[in-house]
């Protein structure tokens, strides 16, 4: 399955010298909200170019005018790999958000005591594993998803080191109603855009 990491080029080079992208242990790009599991990779089909920038620039907030005085030295980029299935699960962001109005989910959290976007989300974080089975959920619903453990190098078929002003070009919101609408865009910006000159 073809699927996109976004990170920075700082990152780049250390998975270039581990030969493989490994899960962070560090709280990865949202830690003002969720930190993110330690055992997974999160990949997508879509939005590999905003990822790659909140991986590289760590701006002050998420709605802070673009400027070029935010930007350090770690460019953003994408990288493109061929992934097998069998180590996806799904990210715990999407689920969460795909179940939050079914019923039986609502039912289920109100008789643990979970009523909000935080606990929802670290309850399937905590127990991914019983919930290995909707990874295709994840990635048709938000277009995230998640792979645990290492992904080797020779899965890499290609990266775009993306230009600073790229990111006026795409600031996506995360939510299933964004991808419904808006995926296509999104998966066209990585499948074809960044690899042209406007972008890279």
């Amino acid at each position: 399955m073809k699927l996109y990491h976004g990170t920075s080029t700082d990152n780049l080079k250390g998975i270039i010298k581990d030969k493989a992208i490994r899960p962070r242990t560090c709280n990865g790009n949202w830690n003002h909200t969720l930190t993110s599991n330690n055992q997974m990779v999160y990949l997508t089909n879509c939005y590999g170019v905003s990822f790659g920038f909140s991986a590289a620039k760590q701006l002050a907030s998420e709605d802070v005018n673009w400027n070029a005085e935010d930007y350090d030295e770690s460019f953003a980029c994408v990288i493109e790999l061929d992934i097998s299935v069998k180590n996806l699960y799904p990210d715990e962001d999407a689920i969460e958000q795909l179940t939050r109005k079914q019923s039986h989910w609502v039912k289920m959290f109100d008789d643990l005591g979970i009523d909000d976007m935080v606990g929802r989300t670290n309850y399937f974080k905590k127990n991914i594993a019983d919930y290995k089975d909707l990874w295709k959920d994840s990635i048709d619903g938000l277009g995230t998803v998640a792979h645990k453990g290492s992904i080797p190098i020779s899965k890499i078929k290609r990266v775009s080191i993306l230009k600073d002003e790229v990111f006026l070009l795409s600031q996506p919101t995360i939510t299933i109603e964004n991808y419904r609408f808006l995926g296509e865009r999104y998966k066209h910006e990585c499948e074809t855009l960044i690899w042209t000159k406007d972008y890279a």
